[in-house]
């Protein structure tokens, strides 16, 4: 991103952050001082000049706080739900800020209930500004502006998984521009369009010929002693680039990775699980309690489903699955029969099986796998015990989340044309989870249904 661009996105965020306070601020004041419903507040007539001067300066305190807290910092925001958090743990902070205050200086001192009011609606309106925002950064970057134009430091395999990954664009907001690498011929094409544009000693080179600001150095991918120039030049010859440092195990990875200090030596940690802490109880909160209502409203129509297959197909109504669940547990799901249960016969649907299987009401007694913590319901697809050994490569990143009742091989259907394309999509979705990911897979889900869309290839 561009220093012009980036003062044009600070910008936003201050104006933004600043009208959202304002506004929280008055609301709240509105709220509790000329609204008769609130249960437990004591209708008083306000203190006016008090909240005159506490507003307007409670603006740019905030906004200091908000800088603390690194929502300036573009390493922190645009992606995930991290900016969310530290606009909560902001907000609180603001509000204290307003407690000492009022405790210092007494005739400063504001109603709690104007505290707690604006603390709640501040978390609302800065929140929906910040996401109002995200939305126009991502307009901008479909027309190529708010992008940071990368180089990638090496081309082997793990060079290509990042590159992949960061495509598209106007989703990560880093623009891969090509590779520098010790060993391919300069030209040579490495990825799509994308070619090696130099040695990894002409790195400065490359980048003001090209505007890049941030170069990707992938450990292993280049020689030593290309790898041992970049880390001295990077405080002087290079300093005008972001230099990142990739481990050059990221294709195998699927869990995140936090930095320890153990005897001021400076070490990664990989995390057990992908997804964990306030992410966890989120997608928790999502599938427990629709799972149970959509059991519960569907309820008449499983029952109908079951006396359709007893009567159509007599014999068995269910039929078991042995699958592989989180860390290569494993357990039984359950789907309604869609074909005899005539051994003889037991590749032939019977009439309207096909049907249920575009509708997905196949899978319904699913539902009670997600209750039993087994599944989720969205997650990549489940993997059959009897056919793992041919996902061996991939199991340590498959297996890191809960296979779902629906996920990203339902909504590209379109785009899946083999099972490479498949595990493609789902190593997307568990590296890129957010639970807002979830509630989009699950809003396409209802429309392919709709659409009488569900793709035909299998585990």
């Amino acid at each position: 991103m561009r220093r012009n661009e980036f003062l044009v996105l600070l910008a936003l965020w201050l104006s933004g952050d600043a009208l959202a306070i304002v506004a929280a601020l008055n609301v709240a004041f509105d709220a509790r001082y000329n609204l008769d419903w609130l249960p437990l507040i004591e209708k008083l007539a306000p203190i006016t000049e008090r909240y005159l001067v506490v507003i307007p300066v409670a603006v740019p305190v905030w906004l200091l706080v908000f800088a603390f807290n690194r929502l300036y910092d573009r390493r922190y925001t645009l992606t995930g739900l991290q900016e969310y958090g530290k606009v909560i743990a902001a907000c609180s902070a603001g509000i204290l800020v307003l407690i000492v205050l009022s405790f210092l200086e007494p005739n400063l001192s504001v109603s709690r209930s104007w505290l707690v009011l604006s603390w709640i609606i501040s978390i609302a309106f800065v929140s929906a500004t910040r996401f109002a925002i995200r939305r126009i950064v991502h307009l901008a970057r479909r027309r190529g502006y708010l992008l940071t134009r990368a180089i990638i430091v090496g081309a082997n395999e793990h060079a290509k998984a990042i590159a992949r990954q960061l495509t598209p664009a106007t989703q990560s907001g880093v623009q891969v521009i090509g590779f520098a690498d010790d060993y391919l011929p300069i030209d040579s094409r490495v990825l799509g369009e994308l070619r090696v544009l130099e040695r990894p000693s002409a790195l400065a080179a490359i980048a003001r010929e090209t505007g890049a600001t941030e170069a990707i150095v992938v450990q292993g991918a280049i020689a030593w002693e290309s790898f041992m120039e970049i880390i001295t030049r990077s405080a002087s010859a290079l300093d005008a680039l972001d230099i990142k440092l990739s481990p050059g195990f990221y294709e195998l990875m699927a869990t995140g990775v936090t930095l320890s200090q153990d005897g001021f030596v400076p070490l990664l940690a990989l995390e057990k699980n992908r997804i964990t802490g306030v992410d966890a109880l989120l997608k928790n909160a999502l599938d427990y309690p629709a799972s149970l209502l959509a059991l519960i409203v569907l309820s008449p129509l499983l029952l109908v489903t079951m006396v359709f297959v007893k009567c159509i197909a007599p014999g068995s109504v269910f039929e078991p699955y042995h699958v592989l669940g989180a860390r290569e547990k494993p357990f039984t799901t359950w789907k309604f029969r869609t074909h005899y249960a005539d051994p003889a016969r037991r590749t032939v649907d019977y009439p309207l099986a096909r049907l249920l299987y575009r509708l997905g009401l196949d899978k319904l007694p699913q539902f009670i796998n997600i209750l039993r913590g087994e599944m989720s319901l969205v997650g990549p697809r489940p993997i059959p015990q009897a056919r793992a050994g041919i996902y061996q490569e991939w199991l340590p990143t498959l297996l890191t989340v809960k296979p779902g009742f629906t996920g990203p091989w339902v909504v590209g259907a379109r785009e899946v044309q083999s099972l490479e394309d498949e595990i493609r999509l789902d190593l997307y979705y568990i590296r890129r989870w957010t639970i807002w990911l979830d509630i989009q897979i699950l809003l396409q889900t209802a429309l392919r249904l709709f659409e009488g869309v569900r793709p035909v290839t299998q585990r």
